[in-house]
């Protein structure tokens, strides 16, 4: 009997080659609960990232349409250059994690998608690109945004001697006769910069063969949204000036920023259409049924599946310990520093008017450890007039009306201290390596008669 319907075919064909996809992700996915939840706060919920939502959508319907061409064909027997991709990709992944380095275990289970998808289907830049592709939507985006704040300032001084307007530039602020604008991190342009970065490299997929054209379409694509987010900042500036500061664009400036990258990309793809010599998701590709699978081959999934469990971070979680600390305070002491997502709190027995406080993190992610950056060593309403690192330990002075104290605070991890956020760093990767996660933070509170100079060298000596 012949089959008179080949667009069925076709769609069943297509939906067959995406079984080892949905299973690469499955898995990824259930057995990295943890990593994901810090993507979606770190990521969907920043503004920066608005555009974050798309960016799975587009990388599965591009994966639907390889499937629909034929360009998503399985392996049929394990290779081991994927095989060892996995198991390197796997191994940072898990040191990564359990040392509480987010921008590793953010690349570390990018690339374990990326060598999963390999050791799945044969090996081509039509299967690499829609994973590469959601390198957009994680938040490590940011390590750009003091280069483009610098640059940005530089830009916007340059612009503004046109204007003949009297300007003043000190760091990221720029003062004119109407007011002060600071160029903070949301006028970076970092908003821009990826929007552009996604939308050229799509475009460069789908439509341009040629590496020349692909690289100049790339380089405009950069430059203008650059140059938009500058024209942005000094015509805001502009306005303020001419506005007196009153204009509804004071406090609306994303808005505006928008209404000018728009025109821009249209004009942009306008162009790009005449640079376009290929349409990727059209071309048919006929695979030699001799050597097609209509499923992923068993030892392949396997040798995936296992190797991601043992690398996960939702089966590591069941593992944590909860606390090795015998004493936790049930209400915390009237002074004490801001400290979120620890474990479990110790307080020493009262010595005086020293407060002693110890806290114990026990590895799980979202910024579960010490030196999280919304940690904050100084009580409140208390400012720090200077700061000192003396040996393991750095120390605070503290003003708080006419009160003066001294605070010291170190980190621990495997009987080590350090005062140093970059040694702690190193410190937990090595950790890392025999999967221990468990650190500390030490942080004591001590009144002063007058500088806390004898405090502090009481303080040493008691070391």
């Amino acid at each position: 009997m012949t089959n008179n319907n080949p667009t069925v075919n076709q769609e069943n064909n297509a939906f067959t080659s995406l079984i080892g996809l949905v299973f690469v992700f499955l898995i990824i996915a259930l057995l990295n609960v943890p990593v994901l939840i810090t993507i979606w706060e770190n990521s969907f919920d920043d503004g920066t990232y608005s555009h974050a939502y798309l960016i799975p959508f587009i990388s599965m319907f591009l994966y639907y349409k390889l499937a629909k061409t034929g360009q998503l064909t399985y392996r049929s027997k394990l290779s081991s250059i994927p095989l060892l991709l996995l198991v390197f990709s796997a191994a940072f992944f898990f040191i990564m994690s359990t040392a509480q380095i987010s921008l590793g275990y953010w690349a570390g289970i990018l690339a374990i998608l990326l060598s999963g998808v390999l050791l799945i289907y044969r090996t081509s830049w039509q299967v690499l690109f829609p994973s590469l592709f959601l390198v957009f939507l994680f938040p490590g985006w940011g390590l750009l945004t003091a280069l483009l704040q610098k640059v940005a300032v530089s830009a916007v001084t340059f612009l503004m001697s046109f204007t003949g307007i009297p300007t003043f530039v000190e760091g990221n602020f720029v003062t004119i006769p109407a007011g002060v604008f600071e160029i903070a991190d949301g006028c970076s342009g970092l908003r821009y910069l990826i929007v552009s970065l996604a939308i050229s490299s799509l475009f460069n997929f789908l439509y341009i063969k040629n590496i020349r054209k692909a690289v100049l379409f790339f380089a405009v694509a950069i430059l203008g949204a650059l140059i938009t987010n500058w024209i942005r900042i000094t015509a805001l500036i502009l306005i303020g000036e001419y506005t007196d500061m009153q204009s509804s664009l004071m406090t609306d400036h994303n808005t505006f920023g928008w209404y000018l990258y728009a025109p821009f990309m249209v004009i942009l793809f306008m162009w790009g259409n005449k640079l376009a010599d290929n349409d990727q998701l059209s071309v048919e590709i006929t695979s030699n049924s001799a050597e097609s699978k209509l499923y992923p081959a068993v030892v392949n999934s396997l040798a995936l599946l296992f190797i991601i469990v043992i690398s996960s971070t939702s089966i590591k979680t069941l593992t944590l310990s909860n606390s090795n600390i015998s004493h936790t305070p049930t209400t915390m002491p009237s002074i004490a520093p801001i400290i979120n997502n620890y474990s479990h709190l110790e307080l020493a027995p009262d010595t005086g008017n020293t407060l002693y406080l110890k806290y114990f993190f026990n590895g799980a992610l979202a910024n579960g450890k010490p030196t999280a950056h919304y940690n904050n060593f100084i009580p409140v309403d208390w400012r720090s007039v200077q700061e000192e690192t003396v040996g393991l330990w750095k120390y605070i002075t503290i003003v708080n009306k006419n009160n003066v104290a001294l605070v010291r605070y170190t980190f621990e991890i495997n009987g080590q201290r350090t005062a140093s956020s970059g040694a702690f760093k190193k410190q937990r990767i090595i950790a890392a390596l025999t999967g221990n996660s468990n650190t500390y933070l030490l942080w004591q509170y001590t009144p002063c008669l007058n500088n806390c100079n004898q405090e502090k060298l009481n303080l040493q000596k008691a070391i």
